[in-house]
Parts: structure tokens; C-alpha cells; sequence
């Protein structure tokens, strides 16, 4: 094995290889590579990096062969000038590399390739299994901290990471995002914290899960009302959801000391749940106890596992104890809850619409059950944010009828107040109601992440940046794992001009989901409010991608851009969008702006405006709008929107 080479080519011994990082590049790539491995190297990972230009010899062969036999990562540097070699070492290397990922199984990250330049993933020369995984693209070799951290994880890890087919894929190419690990920076982990997994169905037809995840959800919620108990949010415990990671593992992801897990078996009436609490550190069991109940105990259920919890964690850890629930359920509207929230959170327009009659049957059931109507309001309220068909002028006012009624009914549900801030705020532009409502929300349930991330989101696109940033920054502080309040951000990030900091976030939340779509077209934004028009572009066309624009249309506009520059792609994009049935407004109103034409700049932010779209609260400090600023109409759209005098 070796580390670098000897004065002579010789191998020179390193370790076994089991947290070692293989690099190969194309040798004109030589100072990109050096500067990637002075960067891992720095966070103290052993980087195997061959510097002999003299490759060959069958003592030589062989040393290569056994690295990459032995490495736990391989990372394979792309660019323009790999691209241009047919024939290469590094090829040979490359071949090695995907015969071994071959026999490994599908949860398991080797290859991360690293493109060092603009080149995207569909020019580049390099062997299929490499379109599998996640790109990461670091200019000129310049490696950012996600990167590290990334890399850092998967060595802690043992590389796993989610199947390719855990999401659905939106693209050809999916792309698996690692398990990840705690930041280098995290703070000590409390003794009073604990982590609620998802409860496992072991119903006979498997045909329960949207039951096992609320009963999850449920308990998550109770054992955050334990002022003391520091508990992660949903998001971020789900993200464990059927990954191979041990118990271990998720707490050091999660930084807790405590992991709450079980099963649940139901059929018809009748339900059995195993729980169990366990030590993180040192495996032990402190407490288990299996459930046999009818459904019409299912929240006593509930509350005896919640309450045996913080009783196991009360004569060492806490003084508090589990508060009373505040209002009595019924079991079939609940169970329709459940099934509503289950479709709600894989957030989709087909899955919101599934949500929405679920809801509205468990309201049928029960026509006081607060919680179905403020699902039923979030619903209506992101419909237009994910589905370009639906007006926000035609379901907005459905979820304010809906979340005032949630309201009348129980003043003191923390979701309701957040949600009835959301539709304030990018809705009504009513800016210091919406405020008031997100107050109100975290004063009612502190350790809720949605509420300091809209509040977060509000405060910074009202200028105030450090607020913002402080609640958006703690919004991941308490759902780590979350793609939503990762992006939400680094898109709080790129409003506050903070353009190094936002593609650094934005990159830490490709690491969580690479399908996720809208991540990419807000690295294109940073990029490009930065000036970086060759990644701006590359991070565009992922998204274009993932969203199924059609190949031939990627290439047209990468062609505009090699052809004319930043100018030439921005007066394609423009005619393509316009040509379609129900174009983005923003998005040609946002180009145009940046082309300097002025007047179609307006005339599409007055289309915009007219459809209520969710874009126009971050007009105050948007930098895709800086070259409307001096004109009289930009000021009236400020105030229009609630923003200016």
C-alpha cells in the first residue's frame, strides 16, 4: 500500500485502507487534485495520492491495485481535460474502481466523483456507475467544508448510504445521498436528549405504515413538550427510515444520548406496539414493554409509552414530568388524520390532493378536530408552491377559512398560528400580522423547527438578516437532517448577500437528498448572483434535469451559453419559458432583470403580483433585481407587496 510515492516511484507503506480516501485524476489535473488533498488531509483523513508522473511496472500496478482493493473511498476528478483524454492511467484506475462497486452492496458509498470545472455530468466521458451517485463540483479544486464534512461522514460511517430507490427518482440518474454524521463543530451531547425512530410496521399485509409513522410523529410530539428533554424533529429522525445504520450511528448523526424504537402490529381493531428505550453508547436496554390494545386506546397508548419515558430518563436526567393532553380524539378521525398527514408529508401536488380528502373525512368524523383542519390549510397553502397549476388566488383562500376555523376551535395549537402566519405573509403581505402569528407559534412550542424557519424567512426577507439567520440557523439546530430547513437556509443565506456561506449550505443539502430539485436551482441563483455563470449554469441544468425538461433542451442552452456567454443562455431560457402554457412569471421576470430590459422585467412581476406568487416576499432584498431598484415602478411594487413606504 502506499501513501505518496517515493523518491523513485517506490511504494511507501500507509494503512489497511479501511478509512483511507483514493484519489485519481487525470495528470494535467495534478494541482486541483493536490489542493482537494491538502484540504481532507488538514481534517486529518488519510488521502492516498499518487504524484508519480512514471506510472507503470508491475510493482507499481500492483500497490495501485491494492489501494483501490482497500480504499473506503474512491473519488475519481472530472473535467474538461478528463474528458479530452480517450486513454489514460486514471481510466484504468476508474475501471478498478466500478468492478469493486460492483460487488458491493447498493446502501454502500465508494465512488463520489468530483468535477473541478463546468463540466456537467451529461458531457463528461466516464463510466455509467459514476451517473449513480452524487456529483460534488469544487472550482478549480478549491474544497469547501461540505465536502469534508461529507467525505468525514461517509469514513465514520463506513460509507452506507440510502438505496438509489428510496426516493423516487425524478431523472434517469438518480442520485443516493450519504447517512450523514455530526458537524466537526457539534457540541457535547446532552444526557437529556433522545430520539424517537420510526416505529416499524409488522402488520400482516404491510399495509399500516401511514398508522406506525403517526403513532412515531405522536410520540415525537409529547416527549417535545418535556421542556427539559431536548428531542430531534420529525424530518430528521425519519431520515433513518429503512437505512442500514446502526443504533449508534443515528445518535452520533442525531447527537443524542437516548433512541426510542419499536414495531407496531395491527389488524382490524386490534393493535400490538412493542416499545423500547435504548442507552445510545453502550446498547443497554433501559426500558420495554409491549402494548395489546383496541384502537380506542390508542392515545392512552400513546401517553403510557411517552410517560414511561421520561419516567426512565426522570430519577437520573429530568425533574419534569409529561403534560396532560390538551383535548380527547376520536380514534376513526384520528386514523384518517393519519392518513392524511402520511400523504401530506411526501409533498407532492398528487400527494397534497390525496391529504386534502383525507382530511376533510376526518373532519367529517369529527367537525372540532383542530389538527385536521390546519393539515387540510397547509395543504391548500403549499399546493401553489409545488404545482405550477394550481393558483394561489383560488387555494390560498381556502386554507384561511380552514386555519381560522383550526384556530376557533383550539387558540393554543402552535401549528395553527405558524400556518396562519405562512398565508399572512406570502398571501397577504401582511408582514407584522404574520410576525405576530410565528410569535405566538414558537411561545406555544419552542422545539417546533417550521415555525423559526418561516420566521427566519421572514425576518430576513425584511431585512433583518441576523434575526433571520439566527432562527433559520436554529431551525436546523433542531431538524438537522431536514432538506427543507437546510435549503429554506441557504436560501436565507443567498437573500442576505452571503453568497460563499449559501452555496456552502446549499451543497451540505445536496449531501441530504440529491432528488431534491429546487436545492439546485438556488445554487444556480447564489452562483450566479455571485458571478459564477459556468456553475450557475451546470447547477440550472441539474435542476432542469431532475424537473424532466427534455435533454434536447438542456443541450440548446448550454450550447447558447458556450456560444454567447451569460447573455446568449439568459435570451434562450427567456424564449423557451415564454413559449410555454403557464410560464414561471418570476423566473422571466427575474431574466429579463438581469438582462436590463426593464419594461418586460415589470410587465412580468405585474403577472406575478396579479397571481399571488409566494416569490414576490423576498423582492426586498433579492439581488436578481437589483438593475429595477432605481426605477418608480420597483418602489410601488415594494409598497404594493407590503415592503416600502
Amino acid at each position: 500500500m502506499t501513501d505518496e510515492s517515493g523518491p523513485k516511484g517506490d511504494p511507501v507503506p500507509a494503512s489497511d485502507g479501511h478509512r483511507a480516501v483514493f484519489l485519481s485524476y487525470a495528470s494535467q489535473d495534478t494541482e486541483a487534485a493536490a489542493r482537494i488533498c491538502t484540504s481532507l488531509r488538514n481534517a486529518g483523513i488519510e488521502v492516498w495520492f499518487d504524484q508519480n508522473e512514471l506510472r507503470g511496472g508491475a510493482a507499481w500496478d500492483a500497490a495501485i491495485k491494492k489501494q483501490l482493493r482497500t480504499c473506503a473511498l474512491f473519488i475519481p476528478i472530472i473535467s474538461t481535460n478528463s474528458r479530452a483524454r480517450g486513454e489514460g492511467y486514471f481510466r484504468f484506475e476508474w475501471k478498478l474502481a466500478v468492478d469493486r462497486s460492483h460487488l458491493m452492496a447498493a446502501e454502500k458509498a465508494f465512488l463520489l466523483p468530483v468535477a473541478i470545472d463546468a463540466t456537467d455530468e451529461v458531457d463528461a466521458w466516464v463510466p455509467e456507475k459514476f451517473h449513480e451517485v452524487q456529483w460534488t463540483w469544487l472550482r478549480g479544486g478549491e474544497t469547501s467544508p461540505a465536502f469534508v464534512e461529507r467525505v468525514s461522514r461517509l469514513l465514520a460511517f463506513g460509507g452506507y448510504m440510502p438505496p438509489a430507490g428510496a426516493a423516487p427518482a425524478l431523472t434517469s440518474r438518480p442520485m443516493a445521498p450519504a447517512v450523514p454524521t455530526p458537524p466537526v463543530a457539534q457540541s457535547p451531547c446532552s444526557e437529556q436528549s433522545i430520539a424517537v425512530l420510526p416505529f416499524v410496521d409488522m402488520s400482516q399485509n404491510k399495509d399500516q405504515e401511514y398508522f406506525s409513522d403517526g403513532l412515531t410523529e405522536e410520540l415525537i410530539g409529547l416527549l417535545t413538550r418535556v421542556p427539559e428533554l431536548r428531542v430531534p424533529a420529525r424530518t430528521s429522525c425519519f431520515y433513518f427510515k429503512s437505512k442500514q445504520a446502526t443504533i449508534a450511528d443515528i445518535a452520533r448523526a442525531l447527537n443524542v444520548a437516548h433512541v426510542l424504537e419499536g414495531s407496531v402490529r395491527k389488524a382490524g381493531n386490534t393493535m400490538r406496539i412493542a416499545a423500547q428505550l435504548i442507552r445510545a453508547d453502550t446498547g443497554f436496554h433501559l426500558w420495554s414493554q409491549t402494548f395489546d390494545r383496541t384502537l380506542d386506546d390508542i392515545f392512552k397508548v400513546q401517553d403510557e409509552i411517552a410517560g414511561s419515558v421520561v419516567r426512565s430518563l426522570c430519577d437520573a436526567l429530568l425533574s419534569a414530568t409529561l403534560p396532560a393532553r390538551t383535548a380527547a380524539l376520536n380514534s376513526e378521525a384520528y386514523q384518517l388524520y393519519l392518513r392524511g398527514h402520511f400523504h401530506w408529508n411526501r409533498r407532492s401536488p398528487e400527494e397534497f390532493r390525496k391529504a386534502i380528502t383525507f382530511f376533510q373525512q376526518a373532519i367529517g368524523v369529527d367537525p372540532d378536530y383542530a389538527l385536521a383542519f390546519t393539515g387540510l390549510a397547509d395543504c391548500y397553502s403549499l399546493l401553489p408552491i409545488y404545482d405550477r397549476a394550481s393558483q394561489a388566488t383560488e387555494t390560498m383562500p381556502q386554507a384561511k377559512t380552514a386555519i381560522l376555523r383550526a384556530l376557533a376551535i383550539d387558540d393554543n395549537l402552535a401549528e395553527a398560528h405558524a400556518s396562519l402566519g405562512l398565508i399572512l405573509a406570502i398571501f397577504d403581505f401582511e408582514w407584522l400580522a404574520a410576525e405576530r402569528q410565528y410569535q405566538r407559534a414558537i411561545e406555544l412550542s419552542p422545539n417546533a423547527p417550521v415555525p423559526h424557519q418561516w420566521y427566519g424567512e421572514l425576518l430576513v426577507n425584511t431585512g433583518r438578516f441576523d434575526a433571520g439567520l439566527a432562527q433559520g440557523r436554529h431551525a436546523v439546530d433542531l431538524d438537522p437532517l431536514s432538506q427543507v430547513a437546510n435549503l429554506a437556509l441557504g436560501i436565507q443565506l443567498n437573500s442576505a448577500r452571503r453568497y460563499t456561506e449559501a452555496i456552502a449550505q446549499l451543497q451540505k443539502t445536496l449531501t441530504l437528498g440529491r432528488n431534491f430539485a429546487d436545492t439546485n436551482y438556488f445554487m444556480f441563483e447564489a452562483y450566479a448572483n455571485k458571478g459564477l455563470y459556468q456553475e450557475a449554469l451546470a447547477a440550472y441544468a441539474r435542476q432542469k434535469q431532475l424537473d424532466g425538461e427534455p435533454a434536447t433542451e438542456v443541450a440548446a442552452f448550454k450550447e447558447a451559453f458556450a456560444k454567447d456567454s451569460w447573455p446568449g443562455f439568459l435570451q434562450l431560457r427567456i424564449r423557451s419559458l415564454e413559449a410555454q402554457g403557464q410560464p414561471d412569471c418570476d423566473e422571466l421576470a427575474s431574466f429579463y432583470a438581469r438582462m436590463g430590459d426593464l419594461d418586460r422585467a415589470f410587465a412580468w412581476l405585474e403577472k406575478s403580483f396579479a397571481g399571488r406568487s409566494a416569490r414576490l416576499t423576498h423582492l426586498k432584498v433579492d439581488a436578481r433585481y437589483d438593475n429595477l431598484r432605481a426605477d418608480a415602478r420597483f418602489a410601488d411594487m415594494l409598497r404594493r407587496v407590503g415592503l416600502g413606504s
